[in-house]
């Protein structure tokens, strides 16, 4: 009995593990950001929660006086809180504020502090989810019997953005093949149509953007054969072929509807091109890799 008695009293004298102040901090902060997000006039603002020892501090910017009260009062109904103060700021509530590191309190990281992934919406103008316009390109081959040509074609523009997205890239383009097999001229011109698609990885200031991107695909081929002139080993066909193609860019919005794009690049491909003589049919492969330096212009069609 006093054994029992003895495991009792030692028992009830231990105390229950206090929880640390961080911890209490972290959880109240969780639920006013609940609570904040759940309203329907609070949600969608760029509110920041503070919390050091119960006192809730609210960093950010709301449209309306009203709207800081009400801010107040919503938190002020949280468990936890002890106090809650205001440095909330009156204007167009647009991105959410950056928070030092050093003043960033428990549950806060520099996700808060990095800028939006997709560039802001020029005032008045459309949301820039996808521009369609046309580009002018001049292709300089590096291969053997291959000449430098002035081409079009389309231009599709994604919305600017930080960081790593994605991105298509068109980049037609033609090449002079100016001679075949055993040096014959070739007569014809090689008309790449490649559709791509890889990643961009972007800086987006207002209406500015540049980028570097990386895409891959496959090129619709054709050949232009120049019926003025006569010769033997004149190129008759071509093949679609693989496409690969590094390059980096820059954007500038000159309205809120029109950007421009200048674009430099260097496209990989190697098209099976057949030649003919009257001996002989001879199929190789021809070393297709240019440089590639365009401008563009796109129209945001929404």
């Amino acid at each position: 009995m006093l054994v029992l008695l003895g495991v009792a009293a030692g028992c009830g004298a231990r105390a229950a593990p206090a929880t640390s102040p961080a911890v209490a901090d972290a959880r109240t902060a969780v639920r006013v950001r609940t609570a904040l997000v759940n309203d329907a006039v609070l949600g969608p603002l760029p509110i920041d929660v503070l919390v050091r020892g119960g006192i809730v501090t609210l960093r950010g910017t709301v449209r309306l006086p009203e709207e800081v009260d009400l801010a107040l009062a919503v938190v002020r109904e949280v468990d936890g809180v002890a106090h809650v103060e205001s440095e909330l700021g009156i204007g167009e509530a647009s991105s959410r504020p950056a928070v030092p590191p050093e003043r960033a309190g428990f549950g806060q990281t520099a996700e808060r502090a990095r800028r939006p992934a997709l560039a802001p919406r020029p005032d008045g103008g459309p949301a820039r989810v996808i521009g369609l316009g046309a580009a002018v390109r001049l292709t300089r081959p590096s291969g053997a019997g291959l000449g430098a040509a002035l081409s079009g074609g389309p231009l599709l523009r994604l919305r600017p953005r930080n960081g790593l997205g994605p991105t298509v890239a068109f980049n037609w383009m033609n090449a002079e093949v100016e001679s075949g097999p055993a040096g014959r001229p070739g007569l014809a011109a090689l008309e790449l149509r490649p559709v791509m698609a890889g990643a961009e990885y972007g800086i987006a200031r207002g209406r500015f953007a540049a980028g570097a991107s990386i895409v891959a695909g496959y090129s619709f081929n054709g050949l232009g054969v120049d019926t003025e002139r006569v010769g033997a080993g004149r190129a008759i066909a071509v093949r679609n072929s693989l496409v690969w193609r590094p390059g980096v860019g820059a954007w500038w919005d000159v309205s809120p509807r029109i950007g421009i794009q200048a674009f430099y690049g260097y496209l990989f491909t190697r098209p099976a091109v057949t030649f003919a003589s009257d001996t002989e049919i001879a199929t190789e492969r021809l070393r297709v890799d240019a440089a590639v330096l365009s401008v563009g212009v796109a129209y945001w069609v929404f």
